[in-house]
C-alpha cells in the first residue's frame, strides 16, 4: 500500500464527517479542510499542528510511533495492542481488538497523526473490516517526532568502547583456519576472504556483531514466539540509542520506558543488554554521576591507504589487518585474490583480472583501489591491461556452455558455483571446464537429465 494512495482513500472515503472535524480541530487546520476533502488531503502532510498533537501524547504512544517509523510498511490494529492492550482469550479478531481500535481512532487518527486505510479483501480470505485496517506514520512526520530520550545530557569525548572486537576475531579465525579446518566465522576459501561462508562485506560484519550481541543475552531457554513488529532487546536498544544527537548519552534507566514498547512488553534486563552491547563493540559507555551512560560507538577515524597497504617485490601487495578500515577491506576483496601472510596479521593480495573486469566504476574509483593502481606494480599492470580490453569482445577458452531453461535449476547452479557461473542470453550459462563435475552433481541431484552437444 502506497502512502499517497492511503492518504487519498483516507481523506475521501475512510474518514467520516465527525472524524474530519475532530482531526482539523486537533491539527488547527483551516475551516476549508473540514468542508473540502481535497483541501484536507493537501494540508494533511504539512507540519501544522503536529507539535501540539505530539506534546499531548504519552511516552508509550511516542515510543510506538518511533517503532512504527522503522516498519517496512503499514501495520494492523494488533500493532497498537502494545500500548492500548487487547482482550485475551477466545473471541473473534474484532472482539479482541475492538477497544484497541477505538483508542487508535481517538488518539491517533482523529488527531491527524496516522494514515488509515483498508487492505483489499481477497476472495479466499474471510477477514473482518477491522482485520483489514492498516495504519502508517507518514515519512513527512518522522522529523517532528519528540525524542525517545527527553533532554539527554551531553558529555565531551567518545567515552570507553572496544573498537577491535571484530578485528581481533578476524585475525584469530584466519590463524586457526590455516592450521585446521573448523567452523571459523572468518575464513579464506578459494583465494577469497569470507564471512559466514560468503564474500566479506561490511554490512554482514555489522549483522554478525548484532547477532552475537543478541545471542549473548539468551539464557538457554526457548523464547516465546515474537510478534513481527517487536524487536529483540539488543536491536531495540541500538535503535533507541541511534536517535541520540551527537555528543548526547542515555542512562540505562532512561531506556527502561521505551524498551517494553519496542520489545512487545518482554521483560528486559536493560543493564545486561547495554553491557553486552559494549562487550561486542557496538556501544560506547562512560561513568558520570555514579551511573553508566551509553550511546552508539563513534565512526572510526579516517586512515590513509599507505598506512595499511604496501607493495613488495615478490609480485604481491600486503594489506595490514590490524589497521585496514573494513570498508577498504571489502573493496579490496572484490578486486583481488587473497591469502594469509606467514605472520598471520596481513593479507597477501594478487590482482584478479576477472574481478576487476566485473567491478563497477564506483568501486574502481574508491580511494583504496586507486592507491593500489597508482602505487603498486601488480595492480597497475593488471588495470592497464583491463583498460585496453574494456568494451571489447573477449573470446574465453576452457569454458563449457550450457542451456538451462528451468529457473529453479539455474538458481541451484548459481548457489553452488557462485562467481564461476556466468549468465548469458537465451537461458545459456558459462562455467570453467574444471567446474563440470559440480554442475553435473547439481543437475542430477535436481532430477534433471544432461544432454551433451559437441560443436564441430
Amino acid at each position: 500500500m502506497k502512502s499517497s494512495d492511503m492518504l487519498h482513500h483516507m481523506c475521501h472515503v475512510m474518514l467520516a464527517g465527525t472524524d474530519v472535524k475532530a482531526l482539523c480541530k486537533a491539527r488547527g487546520l483551516p475551516r476549508e479542510a473540514t468542508t473540502s476533502r481535497g483541501v484536507l488531503e493537501t494540508l494533511f502532510l504539512s507540519p501544522q499542528g503536529l507539535a501540539d498533537v505530539f506534546e499531548s501524547l504519552d511516552a508509550n504512544e511516542i515510543a510506538a510511533l518511533h517503532l512504527l517509523k522503522t516498519s517496512n510498511g503499514p501495520v494492523g490494529v494488533d500493532f497498537f495492542s502494545r500500548i492500548y492492550g487487547s482482550k485475551h482469550g477466545y473471541g473473534t479478531f474484532t472482539q479482541r481488538f475492538q477497544k484497541c481500535f477505538a483508542k487508535v481512532k481517538q488518539q491517533l487518527i482523529r488527531r491527524g497523526v496516522l494514515l488509515f486505510d483498508e487492505a483489499p479483501n481477497c476472495s479466499w480470505e474471510k477477514t473482518s473490516k477491522m482485520e483489514r485496517s492498516r495504519f502508517a506514520l507518514p515519512a513527512e512526520f518522522h522529523e517532528y517526532l519528540p525524542p525517545l530520550i527527553p533532554s539527554p545530557p551531553s558529555f565531551d569525548g567518545d567515552g570507553n568502547w572496544r573498537p577491535n572486537v571484530a578485528r581481533d576475531r578476524l585475525i584469530a579465525d584466519l590463524g586457526r583456519s590455516r592450521k585446521t579446518a573448523g567452523n571459523e566465522t572468518f575464513r579464506i576459501e578459494d583465494g577469497e576472504l569470507q564471512l559466514a561462508g560468503k564474500r566479506f562485506q561490511v554490512s554482514q560484519l555489522a549483522a554478525w556483531q548484532r547477532s552475537g550481541w543478541q545471542q549473548s543475552l539468551r539464557d538457554g531457554k526457548k523464547s516465546a514466539p515474537q510478534d513481527p513488529h517487536s524487536k529483540p532487546p539488543a536491536e531495540a536498544v541500538l535503535c533507541i540509542l541511534s536517535e541520540l544527537a551527537d555528543g548526547c548519552w542515555a542512562a540505562a534507566e532512561q531506556l527502561a520506558e521505551p524498551l517494553p514498547v519496542f520489545c512487545g512488553h518482554k521483560k528486559v534486563d536493560v543493564d545486561a543488554v547495554c553491557l553486552a552491547g559494549w562487550d561486542w563493540g557496538l556501544l560506547a559507555k562512560r561513568r558520570e554521576g555514579g551511573q553508566h551512560w551509553y550511546r552508539p560507538v563513534p565512526q572510526p577515524a579516517v586512515v590513509e591507504p599507505h598506512h595499511y597497504l604496501a607493495d613488495h617485490d615478490d609480485g604481491c601487495v600486503t594489506a595490514d589487518l590490524t589497521t585496514i578500515p573494513f570498508e577498504a577491506l571489502e573493496q579490496i576483496v572484490k578486486i583481488s585474490d587473497q591469502r594469509l601472510s606467514p605472520a598471520g596479521n596481513a593479507l597477501l593480495l594478487v590482482p584478479s583480472f576477472v574481478k576487476l573486469g566485473r567491478a563497477d566504476d564506483g568501486l574502481l574509483e574508491a580511494e583504496a583501489v586507486q592507491w593500489l593502481v597508482h602505487h603498486t606494480r601488480p595492480f597497475a599492470e593488471t588495470f592497464a591491461s583491463l583498460e585496453q580490453r574494456r568494451g571489447k569482445t573477449i573470446l574465453h577458452e576452457n569454458l563449457h556452455v550450457a542451456r538451462v531453461s528451468d529457473l529453479s535449476l539455474k538458481v541451484a547452479l548459481e548457489k553452488a558455483l557462485g562467481d564461476n557461473l556466468v549468465s548469458l542470453k537465451d537461458d545459456f550459462v558459462a562455467f570453467p571446464c574444471g567446474s563440470r563435475g559440480d554442475v553435473e552433481r547439481v543437475v542430477k541431484k535436481s532430477g534433471h537429465v544432461i544432454k551433451e552437444v559437441t560443436a564441430k
